[in-house]
């Protein structure tokens, strides 16, 4: 018999999916892809910064920042998000803002610049403290000084939080079933070769033929 190698695959097909599995902070959030999003409505005053609506995305939850865009798809649907669910204001501020030590712009949280979506504007404006904005109805960026930036609402992303609890459990479960599957078939295979030496052996102590009867009866026939 063959131990239950595949419960042990299911186990681990388990595992793979609770690790996968992941959840936003609270149901405000809504999920997209890998992270989450809430728009906080409200809560800047006109002489709070960028500064500000940075702290009250990290107040709201761990690892949280100012919204950042990675791609194309990331922008329509903050886009159509604000159309269907958030109902916000016109424009919204980005959390970017463009470094003149190496002459681009960059998100706080870090995350690297692969996609923009300006408006076409002049080229030789001045970006000296520059950030920018996306107008909601369009998704289409726009420059603007950090000072005017819009205070009518923040959008905060964070990461999607996995579930850690339910992937040690599985983790557990599997590290109790192989040790007990190993456990068994290492017993089975010590009772199979323990019963073939026992049979082995009697064999060799007790080899039974015709020369043995007749010896037997010679004996008797002596006696």
């Amino acid at each position: 018999m063959e131990p239950p190698f595949p419960a042990l695959l299911c186990l681990l097909g388990l595992l793979a999916t609770a690790s996968g599995a992941a959840e936003c902070p609270s149901s405000a959030w809504i999920p997209f892809r890998s992270s989450c999003y809430i728009f906080i409505q409200g809560t800047l005053e006109e002489s709070d910064n960028i500064d500000e609506a940075r702290n009250l995305c990290k107040d709201n939850a761990s690892g949280a920042d100012i919204i950042s865009i990675k791609n194309k798809d990331e922008n329509t649907f903050i886009q159509e998000t604000f159309k269907n669910h958030w109902q916000g204001p016109d424009y919204i501020s980005l959390g970017m803002f463009f470094d003149t030590d190496d002459n681009a712009f960059k998100w706080f949280d870090k995350s690297e610049m692969k996609f923009t979506n300006w408006i076409e504007e002049e080229s030789n404006e001045e970006l000296l403290n520059t950030c920018a904005s996306m107008y909601t109805k369009s998704g289409e960026w726009k420059k603007i000084s950090c000072e005017d930036l819009p205070r009518t609402g923040t959008l905060c992303k964070t990461a999607y939080k996995t579930a850690l609890t339910t992937t040690l459990v599985i983790i557990f479960t599997i590290v109790v079933t192989v040790s007990a599957a190993l456990f068994w078939f290492l017993y089975k295979r010590n009772m199979s070769s323990g019963a073939l030496c026992i049979t082995h052996h009697s064999t060799a102590e007790m080899p039974y033929s015709d020369e043995t009867v007749l010896i037997d009866e010679e004996n008797e026939y002596t006696a």
